[in-house]
């Protein structure tokens, strides 16, 4: 079986990525896209892509960091000057995060709305992250729309008609390890209603090790747990789940 981790911060490992990378294959992990969430580790990330074939990155700002977008917005857009930097697939983490408002949710709406903007500008898929924002998020995508290649809700938390809606707006759904936490009945029942056709996996480590692992730092090896779990929702092998979201994720990201 082959997988690929869609959402995954390699700069925040402890470990060196040559020996996270190296247990990721063993588990079948192929491929994962390492993604950005300020402009202090954009640098980090695309080196990662550099070093190893196996590694693409994305660059963006998380909502927590959205009153830096001035600043960043320069920067990306000198980072773009000569086009799309090689192996840079994506722009996020992006988007609305009204649980902790780190950042004012104008500071929020204008860094998203300048991301949506330079996304389909350059024709790249969009990472998405919402936590408590989905109706505001819906409404500024509505508004400004979305690239050709779409976007991901990454780590979704949703419910089955907060998924309807980001699937007719053109996203694919991203499950993380909160699919395997034993509180998640409502989250693996809206994955039930999702098509197998619109949907990725991540692990978004180092965060939401899934079970039977809680606790410990997570990393691309525990991948194969969350498919286990999706492949329970649905009724299906584990091979048909590799063999779909692998298919989805290499055309979300052009990889």
């Amino acid at each position: 079986m082959e997988f690929i981790d869609t959402h995954a911060h390699l700069p925040l490992l402890k470990d060196s990525s040559g020996d996270v990378l190296e247990r990721a294959q063993k588990a079948g992990v192929l491929k994962l896209v390492t993604v950005a969430t300020e402009a202090s580790n954009w640098e980090s990330s695309r080196q990662a892509a550099a070093d190893f074939e196996n590694v693409f990155y994305t660059l963006g700002l998380h909502p927590h960091q959205a009153d830096q977008w001035a600043a960043c917005a320069i920067s990306l857009e000198e980072i773009f000057l000569k086009g799309i930097p090689p192996k840079c697939v994506g722009i996020g983490e992006m988007g609305f995060d009204f649980h902790y408002n780190y950042a004012s949710r104008e500071h929020q709406s204008v860094a998203l709305e300048a991301q949506l903007r330079f996304a389909k500008k350059w024709d790249l898929p969009v990472v998405i992250h919402c936590r408590e924002a989905f109706s505001e998020l819906f409404e500024l995508v509505r508004k400004i729309g979305l690239s050709s290649t779409g976007g991901v809700m990454h780590c979704f938390t949703g419910s089955a008609p907060d998924a309807k809606a980001a699937l007719d707006l053109g996203f694919k759904i991203s499950f993380s390890g909160i699919l395997t936490f034993k509180n998640a009945d409502d989250l693996r029942s809206a994955a039930r209603s999702i098509p197998l056709t619109e949907t990725v996996l991540e692990t978004d480590c180092p965060f939401l090790t899934p079970m039977p692992y809680r606790g410990k730092p997570n990393e691309p090896f525990y991948l194969p747990h969350t498919a286990a779990c999706l492949a329970e929702v649905h009724g299906l092998r584990v091979e048909a789940i590799a063999e779909q979201t692998t298919r989805n994720a290499e055309s979300l990201f052009r990889i």
